[in-house]
């Protein structure tokens, strides 16, 4: 039976990606945007990106965002990469991701403490931004064995290569928050691995980006991060900072300066990539 190699993206709107489609010939050539928009066919994508879902697996490409935006999020930067090294190689994303979601509240699992609340998801609440305790986590629980039984059904033996984790800004305002965070982090990977283990790969690795210095406590919340992938086998911290991404330039007039530009949404995908071998 062939195998289904799959990375999980998850996280925050920075895994969702707000990377601006239409700044994209400013940083890159005519025929590289074209590639971005054709999307890589080989890398395919089931995602529920904030307030949009493919319903499926698609081809990853521009716009695996939200339903108002023409955006797109690191998993383009990630597919290039992952083509360009693995030519011809089906590969697989499972993409959960909620702009202004955080750990202690969002994604919290059940071992993560009394506050999980196993009834909230988002889609039963649309309506409503936040949902309750728990509901990103939720929503993943639903969204990967939904994309588990799809590959199993068409031939495919899964396996979960890579987990890669776009959070923490949620988490970045006080320092009760920050306090708990690496403890929720690990009993939401447990959780996870307590309902998927058979899935993943003995050498699945787990890489975690750091977020921008826009974020009150985001020293705080970054060392957290590197000290966990430094302490933990197959773990690995993204230092964002130090490769310059950035978030201060896009859109015009008025940047947002909570999320990446294009370039370095381009960029963050690279890094998740440089750690996915399959």
């Amino acid at each position: 039976m062939k195998k289904a190699k799959i990375i999980l993206l998850t996280g925050q709107s920075n895994a969702v990606g707000v990377g601006h489609c239409k700044y994209l010939p400013d940083h890159f050539s005519a025929q590289k945007v074209a590639e971005y928009r054709a999307g890589y066919p080989n890398v395919q994508i089931n995602y529920f990106s904030h307030d949009k879902k493919s319903d499926g697996f698609v081809t990853t490409g521009l716009g695996c965002t939200e339903l108002t935006k023409d955006t797109f999020g690191p998993e383009v930067g990630m597919a290039e990469v992952l083509t360009q090294r693995y030519p011809g190689q089906q590969i697989f994303i499972v993409k959960c991701a909620y702009g202004g979601s955080c750990l202690w509240h969002d994604w919290i699992s059940p071992s993560g403490g009394e506050v999980y609340d196993a009834e909230s998801h988002d889609d039963a609440q649309r309506a409503e931004h936040y949902c309750g305790y728990s509901w990103c986590y939720n929503e993943l629980c639903k969204i990967l064995p939904q994309s588990l039984e799809t590959l199993e059904a068409q031939g495919y033996e899964p396996e979960i290569i890579a987990f890669c984790w776009m959070q923490g800004e949620g988490d970045a305002d006080t320092d009760e928050h920050v306090a708990q965070y690496e403890r929720l982090y690990t009993a939401m990977l447990a959780d996870i691995h307590a309902g998927y283990g058979k899935y993943f790969s003995k050498d699945c690795v787990y890489v975690d980006g750091g977020i921008s210095e826009i974020w009150t406590l985001y020293r705080q919340i970054n060392e957290i991060k590197r000290a966990y992938a430094a302490n933990t086998p197959n773990s690995y911290y993204l230092d964002t900072i130090g490769a310059g991404l950035t978030t201060l330039h896009e859109p015009q007039p008025e940047p947002d300066i909570y999320h990446y530009d294009a370039d370095s949404t381009v960029k963050l995908g690279h890094m998740f990539a440089e750690h996915i071998k399959l």
